[in-house]
């Protein structure tokens, strides 16, 4: 990524013969930078993630089901070698284990439901431990999106943004108040002064965002034509303002000719402070948004949680698992012929007791 990012409007510079930029001022020039830069790392994490599931469809998935089908088949093969004779009580033992075991691993796994519920069947009938599944999220946990029996008007979209923002601000400070009556003592002043601070931060953008819809108002607007531009620029008004995000605000202000560089040179360090108050907060959710993926795709990689991924890399463990996936299916084809044989099954299921006992 390169390092230099594209000037916003947004940024204060300071003028020929005027006196250098203030602290509050630099550091809102500093937020904005970090911020471009983050949203630039998560685009191409996004940009990254999008082209892996495609790849992972078009390749990957049907490379799955060739190899759980051919595991499908080495346990069916397993289940008929347990009826020839010439197996030990203790190899018999050892075989029904790795029947189970096996078939336990398809029935969580494979995406057939005829060939999911034979191995659950086989997992039932080889082993007397319950079968581990994955729950499936509660749909309930999902946001749920305002009814759509009637069209919301002007007025009542931004009467629910604000009593979410409100619902939200309430919480938060139920959270605080909660978390402070269980230390059961006063705050600090330090933690008095940060209360004040975000309130005053939160007001700021409310500030911004009233400005915002009270110039944007469509059902002011005569003409069908700008009205309609102002229904659009409001709904990315509503979205920036659920969001927090006053950076976006101001960038519509911006567009919209409310402010201008000028402006923003010209506000004073007091106010200034409550923005980069919020452009702080918003700039930590972009970072630990960014985390949040990474951590997701490590986990799906199975990658140690301590190691570095980049979007770039994707592809290259996607490409890793395509080479494994055609590197193991041949085997298991052949080791459902091999397992036909007595003395190969008993060498098989030897070395299967030995990785049992020592996975590395």
């Amino acid at each position: 990524m390169s390092s230099s990012l594209p000037a916003t409007p947004l940024r204060i510079t300071a003028q020929q013969g005027q006196a250098p930029l203030s602290l509050a001022q630099q550091s809102f020039n500093g937020l904005l930078a970090q911020i471009a830069e983050q949203r630039e790392i998560l685009a191409a994490w996004n940009q990254a993630i999008d082209a892996y599931h495609q790849r992972y469809a078009k390749d990957v998935a049907p490379l799955l089901d060739r190899y759980y089908a051919a595991h499908a088949g080495l346990v069916n093969a397993l289940v008929e070698a347990s009826a020839r004779k010439g197996l030990g009580r203790t190899l018999l033992r050892d075989l029904h284990a790795v029947i189970a075991r096996l078939a336990g691993d398809l029935a969580r796994n494979v995406r057939d439901a005829a060939t999911r519920a034979t191995m659950q069947a086989l997992h039932a009938q080889y082993t007397e431990e319950p079968l581990d599944t994955e729950e499936t999220p509660d749909s309930t946990d999902a946001p749920r999106l305002p009814s759509a029996t009637e069209p919301e008007s002007p007025e009542d979209i931004v009467r629910r943004v604000e009593e979410e923002m409100q619902a939200r601000q309430a919480r938060a400070q139920q959270e605080r108040e909660r978390h402070r009556a269980g230390r059961a003592r006063k705050p600090s002043a330090q933690e008095r002064a940060q209360q004040e601070a975000a309130q005053e931060a939160s007001q700021s953008v409310r500030a911004v965002y009233r400005k915002l819809a009270s110039a944007l108002h469509p059902d002011r607007e005569p003409d069908e034509a700008e009205r309609l531009r102002k229904t659009a620029l409001m709904q990315r008004v509503n979205l920036a303002y659920a969001a927090n995000s006053l950076l976006d605000l101001l960038q519509l202000q911006l567009e919209v000719e409310q402010i201008d560089a000028q402006h923003m040179a010209g506000v004073g360090d007091t106010h200034l402070q409550r923005y980069n108050q919020v452009l702080t907060d918003q700039l930590a959710e972009l970072r630990q948004e960014v985390v949040t993926l990474e951590n997701t795709m490590r986990l799906q990689l199975g990658l140690a949680s301590k190691r570095k991924l980049q979007p770039g890399q994707l592809m290259a463990q996607l490409r890793s698992q395509i080479q494994a996936l055609e590197h193991d299916i041949p085997l298991l084809q052949r080791e459902v012929q091999a397992v036909a044989d007595n003395d190969y099954l008993k060498q098989w299921l030897k070395a299967q007791a030995a990785d049992m006992l020592d996975p590395d």
